[in-house]
């Protein structure tokens, strides 16, 4: 019904003679688009709605609107609830919607907008014949804000403002003076940047986040296999304590252009995680011998010993992370975090806490536990020193719930497959440097859960680590309907 509302209140519009741009409807098409919908909804309903129908559905809408001034919401557009004539009595207008209203003589329309993150914040504004539509934002204390930049495209007014978080006002009015039956739509939302690191495999796509976070080169770098995740799962931290990205080769032979990479970088010494089983005695021949390079390599008998190794070679901290040892997804979440604060990560099977794990853990006065009791159960967790469980319903929750508890930004995020473990893994490091926190996807879209996290967060940078067969078109097409 909600749905129907949307589309017939969009289709009273049109049938008054508003002509719009907003909500990316074009004002040269909005028409057709408004109305081809309508003829969609009919042949649903197997019915045709007629003008008195549409009259009827608005005036119980507006009847419903009316009974609360602070809750004007139906869908996606609103109609303004009078009086709205001064700050303390704003109409409340949330990003991404549109408002429509009327002028009275002497008429001013004040609308609030809550914004959690610096933003640019783009406020658009049309109206019909009868009223000449003046806009501003003001902040929190009423100052009017200069726009950054300011537009009429199509007989809509756009204005442009880089903004931190914080309250603001629109306050709309009618130059004319008001006092005609003519209507006006404002919206406010705000802009999405996508940009995607990635290269024809995960090698590559490595090597270009490198090239991302370390434009200049680098003189370290660490070296995991591409194969499995279990070595690298716990390199994070130490990557950013060197500022080295996080390459990927095959087990047998160095990647060609990897290779290439570190020369480009001028690299000088190269840690690998794991043992021969994960980088062989051949590639580790081909950097010293070949290439002069320095090597050093951090393995233990297993990957719960490789994990404790790594975190003896970080500078002391208190506090532990400890994830699931069989499964991935859980530490790339956690991955950007723990790099930020040099929290080592540490590995541990479900029911049982490794021995390695276990043994390091006099050293560290608090943990994080990442991920749910079919993770680390909670048998494990009691022998952990001042446990803090971080867990989501899945792997995609888990994400968004180490980034809330964590209280890391969210107007930029990176993006990356929860399916595999390269790409989130050699972008962890790069995420670290720019504060970030990874969010994990599926495939081909936003699981429902992302898709309001980002709403809810107001994110407008977003950085998808990997190509399209790891996350697909879907995704980027999802990111960009959230206005």
């Amino acid at each position: 019904m909600r749905k129907v509302v949307f589309y017939l209140v969009a289709s009273l519009l049109v049938l008054s003679g508003l002509t719009l741009q907003g909500k990316g409807y074009a004002a040269s098409d909005s028409h057709n688009e408004w109305k081809n919908e309508i003829k969609k909804l009919e042949q649903d309903k197997g019915t045709t709605f007629s003008k008195e129908d549409l009259e009827k559905i608005e005036s119980q809408v507006k009847d419903k609107l009316s009974s609360d001034p602070n809750k004007v919401k139906t869908l996606t557009d609103y109609w303004e609830n009078e009086p709205n004539d001064t700050l303390d009595r704003a109409n409340l207008l949330n990003l991404d919607d549109t408002v429509y209203g009327t002028f009275e003589w002497d008429d001013v329309d004040v609308y609030q907008i809550e914004v959690k993150n610096p933003i640019e914040l783009v406020v658009s504004g049309a109206s019909q014949r009868g009223i000449d539509l003046g806009f501003l934002l003001v902040d929190g204390n009423g100052n009017g804000l200069t726009p950054d930049a300011y537009e009429i495209y199509d007989g809509v007014q756009v204005q442009l403002y880089v903004i931190p978080e914080g309250t603001y006002y629109i306050v709309a009015l009618d130059l004319n003076g008001g006092g005609s039956d003519s209507m006006y739509a404002l919206s406010a939302m705000n802009m999405e940047y996508i940009d995607r690191i990635s290269g024809d495999d995960r090698y590559e796509t490595a090597i270009e986040i490198a090239r991302a976070g370390w434009p200049n080169g680098a003189d370290n770098v660490v070296l995991a296999t591409g194969s499995t995740f279990p070595d690298a799962l716990a390199g994070a931290p130490l990557a950013f304590q060197m500022d080295a990205p996080i390459l990927l080769t095959p087990k047998a032979k160095l990647d060609k252009r990897v290779r290439n990479l570190m020369k480009e970088f001028g690299v000088k010494k190269v840690t690998i995680l794991g043992g021969p089983n994960a980088v062989s005695s051949a590639v580790e021949n081909e950097l010293k011998k070949d290439m002069k390079l320095t090597v050093n390599r951090i393995q233990g008998e297993n990957r719960y010993e490789t994990a404790a190794a790594i975190a003896e070679t970080l500078l002391p901290n208190r506090t532990a992370v400890v994830v699931d040892g069989g499964n991935f997804p859980d530490a790339l979440s956690m991955a950007p975090y723990a790099a930020m604060y040099g929290h080592p990560i540490f590995l541990t099977d479900s029911n049982e806490l490794s021995k390695a794990t276990k043994d390091a853990m006099a050293n560290y006065t608090k943990t994080y536990v990442i991920g749910g009791p079919n993770a680390i159960s909670e048998k494990v967790k009691k022998q952990l020193p001042s446990p803090t469980r971080i867990q989501g319903n899945d792997r995609y929750e888990t994400s968004i719930a180490v980034t809330k508890k964590l209280k890391l930004p969210t107007y930029g995020v990176f993006v990356a497959t929860g399916e595999g473990f390269a790409d989130a893994l050699t972008g962890s490091v790069l995420a670290a440097k720019f504060g970030a926190p990874t969010i994990l996807t599926k495939k081909n879209q936003l699981p429902e859960s992302t898709y309001k996290f980002f709403k809810e967060e107001q994110t407008t940078d977003y950085i998808i680590l990997g190509g399209t067969s790891a996350v697909g078109p879907g995704v980027e097409d999802d990111i960009l309907s959230l206005d």
